[in-house]
């Protein structure tokens, strides 16, 4: 439909524009989304969260933070009912870290237990975990409010207070007194 003016340009009276039903304008297409990388796609991961655990207090050593990116990053994407978990064993994933299997078994269980991974169904005696999505999310923010609707805070243990730091003590030079002869 022409754009047309509201006003007659000769007269300057006003003209009543009358729209009729089905000849209103489109609306105009939705735009694809926006992809912001040049490889690959992003994660929505909590910065707080994160910061907390690569803290040296935090209670999670190296190899707890190789096994929390690791499933940071091999995470596939998520969607609303769709399961993101991992279907590797702890031997698949110790291959791929260069870790001992027990060493990946006890990394898992311990970011299990606070929250940052979440069992996701199991096969055999084989447990799959999947990352809770309060920490990180592969997929639309709507997406994202669905799947934590039911799903527990992850919890960063508190850090034992460290005592400050004391510079040991330089031995003190003796301090060498006259000696009083007696002459």
């Amino acid at each position: 439909m022409a754009r047309r003016s509201g006003v007659n340009s000769q007269t300057g009276e006003l003209v009543q524009i009358q729209m009729l039903p089905g000849f209103e304008e489109p609306p105009p297409p939705k735009k694809p989304p926006v992809s912001y990388s040049w490889r690959g796609r992003h994660v929505n991961v909590s910065k707080e969260m994160g910061a907390a655990v690569w803290r040296a207090d935090s209670g999670f050593d190296q190899k707890d933070r190789d096994v929390l990116g690791f499933y940071l990053f091999n995470t596939k994407r998520g969607g609303p009912g769709v399961e993101t978990r991992i279907e590797m064993t702890f031997d698949e994933i110790g291959d791929v870290l260069g870790m001992n299997p027990r060493a990946v078994s006890k990394s898992v269980r311990k970011l299990h237990q606070h929250g940052f991974l979440l069992e996701a169904g199991k096969i055999a005696k084989v447990v799959f975990y999947r990352l809770n999505a309060r920490f990180a999310y592969d997929g639309g923010a709507e997406d994202q409010v669905k799947a934590v609707a039911d799903m527990r805070h992850p919890v960063v243990p508190v850090g034992e207070a460290q005592p400050a730091a004391s510079r040991p003590r330089r031995p003190r030079p003796a301090k060498v007194r006259p000696s009083k002869e007696v002459q």
